[in-house]
């Protein structure tokens, strides 16, 4: 992350407000020897939390497939309701490349992995039919919550969505979910409006 000032033994801190992320870290981030056509490398970062664990940031690449298919087979049915507002979401092969190959530029989702290289968040925005605004989603691994993640995934999205000319980000999510409630209250949402037994909060970032 450019232009963030040093902290303790070379790292460079990575700190919101809002976010218990502690420090990113100077490290090489590999993705393998090709990676598709407008790839963003520039959105690779790798940060200490503030417990001590390492994860780092990417943006999706075609054969993360494959561990998203592994994550939506051993998921529970309260991360999948959550995320999907059922317990038993239809997700096949079609489904699964959808979720993995984005264009980088209108569709875009960052992954969060651990120091083992497994996927244990991620985020996405998916421009709407008016092009300056898109609807943002996050899920976080069981294991993995409450540690920042959600909120430092989110919060990564902004400034590619800005230059890509959106203006606002929306979000859907059930009204009980107080955690990704907290999450869009940190991160500067408005207040939640419900619909349809659904709450929308919005974010002007342009």
């Amino acid at each position: 992350m450019k232009g963030l000032p040093k902290c303790a033994d070379g790292l460079v801190t990575g700190r919101r407000a809002t976010s218990p992320v502690h420090c990113e870290v100077m490290k090489e981030i590999d993705v393998g020897p090709t990676v598709p056509e407008g790839y963003p490398s520039e959105l690779e970062a790798a940060v200490v939390l503030d417990d001590g664990a390492t994860v780092t940031f990417r943006p999706i690449l075609p054969e993360d497939g494959a561990e998203i298919a592994r994550a939506y087979a051993e998921a529970d049915a309260d991360t999948l309701f959550h995320r999907f507002f059922t317990a038993a979401p239809n997700i096949g092969e079609k489904q699964i490349h959808y979720l993995s190959e984005v264009d980088y530029k209108r569709r875009l989702a960052l992954v969060a992995l651990d120091e083992d290289g497994h996927g244990v968040g991620i985020a996405r925005y998916e421009s709407l039919t008016d092009a300056t605004r898109a609807e943002v989603a996050v899920v976080v691994h069981s294991e993995w919550r409450r540690r920042g993640i959600a909120t430092e995934l989110l919060g990564r999205l902004e400034d590619p969505a800005r230059r890509q000319g959106i203006t606002e980000l929306i979000a859907v999510y059930l009204p009980e979910n107080r955690a990704v409630a907290r999450v869009f209250e940190l991160l500067g949402y408005s207040s939640p409006r419900l619909a349809d037994g659904l709450a929308r909060v919005e974010k002007r970032i342009a």
